[in-house]
């Protein structure tokens, strides 16, 4: 018999807005919404004078039969950024910090019948908070799920971080592939007498898809009959627990090793508490065994195989919407970074929602996992070249011990994921905060590795002052073609990182180019400005296409890994650029995710085992020049052009290019319909005027 003493209880619905502080909040003026909500959904993203950041409060009325022996909890999903609870007008608690899980206990608050919720909520600029500032629009509100939670008896901890009270690890070794040690520590609460904590391993079980990938890259009948039918349990045991915390260890002999996109093989643990015959609490956790190792002379390696990751990086937002997304805008973000053919992303700058990283696991691609430390140190003076700026040590000692925190929160959340091969403690923090910043990233990497010995510890720079920063790897952000250098100089800006990385691993953790999908020229050339009003389609893709030609050869072996700087475009609310104000439009598809951008269909055509065959600047539709050249993306053998039913040419593909150009074709008066076929079959038309 199984007793289920956890009761959990969406709070979604019903509740009220005010933009007001606390303290001058009346429920009388208040707006009804539903979660998930930010108020700066449309303000965040135009590039006006106003973007609010600032306090606001939601109230809830929620009824509860308070129970003698129960705890009650709040659970917050994501609040941005700075939070207090109150219930029935009594402050509860606070959460600093916008992107992790966190839980109040609000037992002692409330009563039989109705209480009253109240949620401030602050995007104000924390000196202590991080981030301080960031190229990104920081929507505040509460923007992911609520949860009230009621739980009596023995039951896993909920007072740790936002984890679950269970952690998992397993080691990176070789030897995993032959015998797989898991080790299961739990902490339990609530337990008046001793109990048992029994664990056990099985197959995953019941595989549930992505809405938008039809056709996985893994063999889907083997993979589902793995899934579904070898559910049964593998290995279990059970240890008697006398005290809050316990461990218990368990092997699996030969496991199905997770293998990145062709076969992400995942095991299921199911750890219950055992009270007086009673089970009173069960965590189910998925699990994948795999070993990693960086090579800095050779590269990244999964499970004994050269493995270079070829990623994105991912922005949580979505145009009218900002950070107020659902499970449905994480699912067609995913299908279309899998659709692309990316074996991993990095999920900057910040904790993205729990489902995101459960994609990753069930599908295969590789995380770099970060938390929100970028640019500025708090109490080092917003502006650090001014040499006048004040230094307020126990500001930057605050912000450290929240960066802690974060990190924290982050690490034993997700320390159980096999797609996460990554700790990053920073982005492009400034080099001018020198050996300040040097201690922060000793501590926070210190504070990862004593978290979970097992992942790598990571940073991302621009400077070569982060090389000195202690880290285990290492992420450039480079742009050449773009804010600097021609895109020719993938290489040499790749090398001199390598260079300067005192033998860590590096990654190419940015680069990219603007583009705006309607401004198209026949003669791209690099802007000597980015603030600029014309980002075109085309200049973009000649960046990326360099980027390709380095990241694909031999020549980038010792690159562990390149992540495209944007999947998306994002909002930056200070920005005015490319013809679009309030917008980073670096993305391979746009804010609204309806159009995907020519350089996307290039990255499919390298990286995807999908046909491609795609004419690009098909946009730019009315053309001066009777004389045109038309370029297309293909992973195709041979293609064929044809201009009002006429051949105009044909073209091999050459060594590893996916990039065929048809100069001087020539267009006809009026309308022109180019149609270009592959020797597979494949076929793409795009109609021009000239």
């Amino acid at each position: 018999m199984v007793i289920s003493v956890k009761i959990v209880t969406p709070l979604m619905d019903n509740w009220l807005f005010c933009r007001a502080e606390y303290k001058n909040a009346c429920v009388a003026d208040a707006a009804a919404v539903s979660l998930p909500h930010t108020w700066n959904a449309l303000d965040g993203q135009d590039g006006g004078d106003d973007y609010f950041r600032g306090e606001c409060c939601y109230f809830k009325n929620i009824n509860i039969d308070k129970k003698e022996n129960t705890l009650y909890y709040l659970e917050f999903y994501g609040v941005n950024s700075v939070c207090s609870i109150y219930v029935n007008g009594a402050h509860i608690g606070e959460h600093r910090g916008g992107y992790t899980l966190f839980r109040i206990n609000i037992t002692d608050a409330v009563i039989s019948g109705k209480n009253e919720i109240a949620v401030s909520v602050s995007n104000f600029p924390f000196p202590d908070v991080i981030p301080l500032t960031a190229d990104f629009t920081f929507f505040g509100g509460i923007y992911r799920k609520v949860n009230l939670i009621e739980v009596s008896g023995a039951h896993f901890s909920l007072d740790d971080f936002g984890s679950d009270g269970v952690y998992i690890t397993y080691p990176n070794i070789p030897q995993i592939a032959k015998r797989a040690e898991v080790t299961v520590r739990a902490k339990i609460s609530g337990a008046e007498s001793s109990c048992k904590l029994r664990v056990s391993i099985s197959g995953a079980g019941t595989f549930e898809p992505c809405p938008g990938i039809k056709v996985p890259d893994f063999d889907k009948t083997r993979f589902e009959k793995f899934e579904n039918n070898e559910c049964k349990t593998i290995v279990s045991a059970e240890k008697n627990v006398d005290n809050k915390n316990a461990t218990v260890k368990l092997c699996v002999d030969y496991p199905r090793l997770w293998n990145g996109r062709k076969a992400p093989y995942r095991y299921k643990v199911k750890c219950e508490i055992i009270e007086n015959g009673i089970v009173s609490d069960r965590v189910e956790k998925f699990i994948g065994f795999r070993y990693i190792n960086i090579d800095a002379k050779k590269g990244f390696f999964l499970n004994g195989n050269r493995y270079p990751l070829r990623g994105v990086n991912r922005h949580q937002d979505r145009e009218n919407m900002g950070w107020a997304v659902t499970e449905k805008e994480h699912d067609q973000d995913f299908a279309l970074i899998y659709e692309m053919g990316a074996n991993a992303v990095r999920l900057a700058h910040y904790p993205h929602h729990p489902h995101f990283y459960d994609l990753c696991d069930k599908y295969g691609l590789l995380v770099w996992a970060e938390i929100p430390f970028v640019e500025n140190i708090g109490g080092m003076g917003i502006s650090p070249l001014k040499t006048d700026k004040k230094v307020d040590s126990a500001v930057t000692a605050d912000m450290l011990k929240n960066a802690k925190q974060q990190l924290t929160e982050l690490i034993v959340q997700q320390i159980h994921r096999p797609s996460v091969f990554c700790w990053s403690v920073s982005n492009e923090v400034r080099r001018e905060y020198g050996d300040t910043a040097a201690y922060m990233m000793s501590e926070l990497n210190n504070l990862a590795h004593s978290l979970d010995s097992s992942r790598y510890t990571a940073l991302a720079t621009n400077h070569f002052d982060g090389d000195k920063w202690q880290t285990d790897i290492k992420g450039c952000n480079i742009y050449p073609g773009w804010y600097w250098g021609s895109p020719k100089m993938f290489r040499s800006q790749a090398a001199a990182h390598i260079r300067a990385n005192g033998g860590r691993g590096v990654a190419v953790s940015e680069y990219g180019a603007g583009s705006n999908i309607y401004h198209h020229t026949e003669k791209p050339k690099q802007p000597k400005n980015t603030v600029c009003d014309f980002h075109s389609e085309e200049w973009a893709s000649i960046v990326h296409e360099h980027a390709l030609k380095y990241f694909m050869s031999p020549k980038a072996d010792k690159i562990w890994g390149a992540f495209v700087w944007n999947m998306f475009d994002f909002a930056i609310d200070s920005r005015n650029e490319g013809g679009i104000p309030g917008r980073n439009d670096k993305g391979l598809v746009t804010y609204d995710r309806k159009i995907k951008k020519d350089a996307f269909f290039l990255y499919k055509s390298y990286w995807s085992s999908e046909r491609v065959l795609y004419i690009t600047s098909r946009r730019f539709v009315k053309r001066k020049n009777k004389r045109v050249s038309v370029k297309i993306y293909s992973n195709e053998n041979e293609i064929t052009l044809y201009v009002n039913g006429f051949k105009a040419g044909q073209k091999s593909a050459k060594s590893n290019s996916r990039v065929f150009v048809f100069r001087g074709v020539k267009l006809r008066r009026g309308k022109n319909e180019v149609k270009a076929v592959s020797d597979g079959g494949l076929k793409d038309i795009v109609i021009w005027e000239y």
